[in-house]
């Protein structure tokens, strides 16, 4: 695969999140588009994800920071970020702003993605919405 139709691909998918329009996914997914993630089964539930997120988060930006290109494979270094007004993986809203990395790796069959792993820096994002307990000061030792 080109690194031409590499971008054009990797550009619809993040499109769909920047423009809160998931019927991007449709230019660049496979119809029999698969995932994992149990989820995310198939394309369909894919653009209801992106909805969902594009929904739960303002000023709603994925900015690709490198992408490489092998074979008949894609992998995208990302940074995802906005500030939550809604629902995040169970995080009630908090109106905070948040900014995380994330690694996509996409294999593309037949000039589109067919399958993709993902790995977002849930961490990050539980920690910058404040959804984790504050940590215990260190106990002094006497």
């Amino acid at each position: 695969m080109d690194r031409a139709t590499a971008q054009r691909l990797v550009d619809d998918f993040v499109n769909a999140y920047n423009t809160g329009n998931a019927d991007l996914l449709d230019r660049c997914m496979a119809a029999d588009y698969r995932h994992p993630n149990p989820a995310v089964p198939d394309r369909a539930a894919f653009k209801a994800v992106v909805g969902r997120w594009c929904d739960a988060v303002d000023d709603l930006e994925l900015v690709v920071r490198d992408l490489v290109v092998e074979g008949d494979k894609i992998v995208a270094r990302m940074t995802f970020s906005g500030r939550q007004v809604g629902e995040v993986l169970g995080i009630a809203p908090t109106n905070r702003t948040f900014s995380v990395g994330l690694i996509d790796i996409f294999l593309v069959e037949n000039g589109l993605l067919a399958q993709h792993w993902d790995e977002m820096d849930l961490l990050g994002l539980h920690r910058q919405l404040g959804a984790l307990p504050e940590a215990a000061a260190p106990s002094a030792r006497s």
